[in-house]
């Protein structure tokens, strides 16, 4: 990161630059910006996938959640339609000393919460609180911890709120002092975990606060309403510092997860995009789909792999946990599932500016069964079945076959797949129950950490229970190593440990293909996964059976 004085500091996939940001203020409190009644115009539907668990900003640890947050709430930056340049958000411009470690944002003095309350810089200060609480805190805290003091705050090392060195300066100016220079940290500012609360709602309605009745957002849309197991429905938000901006009025998430059924949907036009999750059309025609032109295909900053309970006896010993990712032809398995994988070549994806990754993730059947026999059981003989937990969803259904047939072929052991609804599979794995889990991570920024921080021992994503004081040490002095390529170097060291003691087991990483109705204006392709609601806009000549406001379910 560059030193001196900048103002208005940017972010670019490939690129860290500041620039010179300022946008004016507008809007008064307590009025909304623009007076057209919300709701009016067509309907923009697609397939959500997977319902989210939650739609509370600072503990949402899943995309499925993660996407209708950040068109609901709106962080002190927020990203560009094509993630690669992070913009204003509810701050109109800020500020990076020439140490890199103080960061000042000015929030729009004209930005207001959908009840018309202004939001302030003590929202920021109050929810980022929120979310280290030791007691009631996010799961997701960890991502506040180049602030200085989260890391004590989260822990419980200090009970006083203000060891959080993050100060409402003024009304609309929030002070950010963090321990060491973070490049990325405007990228950290854009996360919905770093999303404001209004902390009086919450406190008025507790956990009920999110029902469409009681939240209040600062986002581009409002919550209208929610049907469990079937619907989202979204508003556009009259009270948003840009709603002149924001062309939808009105947006339909479906949850439907069987991908024939998506593609019906969208053949039929009862849905406009077939969204943004991965698996959510036929593998079987994914090929075929990729060749349409109303098709988008392009790669993720991302990784699947399956997570390994390492507290569990069978899979203790770090031989077991090497033979069953050597055992696997990961070249093999991606040609299987087409445009929405990317051959592993280790935890963290490719494509990050600056790192090299340690050597590839080997195929050596050989030397897997050898590793087996080492730890006791020769040709699987002795070791016990294995239970391998999934969400059911198809792409990780037909995986996990593949995977359990690698295992008997090459190891001779025994898995029992355990499909579950996405619900109930995530509350399984954060709760540690299960010995062999699918999981995964879309990069919440474009560097290595985003991904090795999840294995730290005391973060709370950290579901393999795996611990290394090495590989510790190792996260901790690359995030005091102000250097670049000698940070980029600690981390690769890093990530060599992951794979040499597999407490995860990278699988793929992820890539896109999804299909989207020609009419549908502002969407852009980009590895970050950003496809906010606020830059689309449907076309004024509609397409085939597009929706024009049905109230349909």
């Amino acid at each position: 990161m560059g030193r001196g004085h900048r103002r208005g500091a940017g972010f670019r996939l490939g690129l860290l630059a500041l620039i010179v940001v300022t946008i004016g203020a507008c809007g008064r409190d307590r009025e909304p910006i623009v007076e057209t009644p919300s709701g009016d115009g067509p309907t923009f539907t697609f397939a959500q996938g997977a319902e989210p668990r939650t739609l509370d900003p600072g503990f949402i640890t899943d995309t499925s959640g993660g996407f209708i947050a950040q068109n609901l709430f709106e962080g002190l930056l927020v990203w560009d339609a094509g993630g690669a340049e992070l913009l204003p958000g509810a701050a109109e411009r800020w500020e990076v000393s020439p140490d890199g470690k103080t960061w000042t944002f000015h929030l729009r003095q004209g930005a207001m919460w959908s009840n018309g309350d202004p939001v302030t810089a003590t929202d920021f200060v109050l929810s980022w609180r929120r979310v280290l609480n030791p007691d009631t805190g996010s799961a997701y805290a960890s991502l506040l911890y180049p602030v200085k003091g989260a890391r004590d705050l989260h822990s419980g090392d200090s009970i006083d709120p203000s060891t959080l060195k993050v100060e409402a300066r003024t009304r609309y100016t929030l002070v950010v002092q963090l321990e060491a220079p973070t490049p990325w940290f405007a990228a950290i500012a854009a996360h919905h975990v770093l999303s404001p609360v209004n902390t009086n709602v919450v406190k008025r309605h507790g956990h009920a606060w999110t029902r469409p009745d009681n939240i209040v957002v600062n986002g581009p849309f409002t919550l209208h309403d929610w049907v469990p197991g079937e619907t989202i429905e979204l508003r556009s938000n009259p009270y948003y510092h840009s709603a002149y901006s924001v062309k939808l009025a009105r947006v339909r998430a479906v949850f439907v997860t069987d991908p024939v059924r998506v593609l019906s949907m969208y053949e039929e036009g009862d849905i406009q995009w077939t969204g943004h999750g991965t698996g959510l059309l036929p593998l079987e025609r994914l090929a075929e789909l990729a060749d349409r032109t109303d098709a988008h295909a392009h790669s993720n900053l991302g990784t699947a792999w399956y997570t390994l309970n390492t507290e569990h006896p069978d899979l203790k010993d770090r031989r077991v946990r090497r033979a069953l990712s050597l055992s696997l032809d990961r070249t093999a398995l991606t040609g299987g599932i087409g445009p929405v994988a990317v051959v592993a070549d280790g935890f963290v994806p490719p494509g990050i500016p600056g790192y090299t990754p340690p050597s590839s993730l080997e195929y050596d059947p050989d030397a897997a069964r050898a590793l087996l026999a080492e730890a006791g059981f020769p040709g699987g003989e002795g070791f016990p079945p294995l239970e391998l937990a999934v969400d059911a969803r198809n792409v990780h259904e037909q995986v996990a076959a593949w995977v359990v047939e690698s295992w008997a072929k090459e190891l001779g052991i025994t898995v029992e797949i355990y499909s579950r609804a996405w619900p109930a599979h995530a509350d399984s794995m954060q709760a540690r129950n299960f010995q062999v889990g699918r999981g995964g991570w879309l990069g919440d920024y474009p560097d290595p950490s985003t991904f090795l921080d999840l294995l730290v021992t005391d973060n709370e994503l950290n579901v393999s229970q795996w611990s290394s004081e090495t590989y510790d040490g190792l996260i901790e002095e690359a995030a005091r190593t102000e250097d670049a390529a000698s940070r980029m170097r600690l981390l690769a060291q890093a990530e060599r440990i992951v794979l040499e003691e597999a407490p995860v087991l990278p699988l793929f990483h992820f890539g896109s293909l999804t299909l989207l109705k020609p009419y549908v204006v502002g969407y852009e392709d980009n590895a970050m996964g950003v496809h906010l609601l606020r830059y689309l806009e449907l076309g004024t000549q509609p397409g085939p059976s597009m929706s024009r406001g049905s109230d349909k379910g």
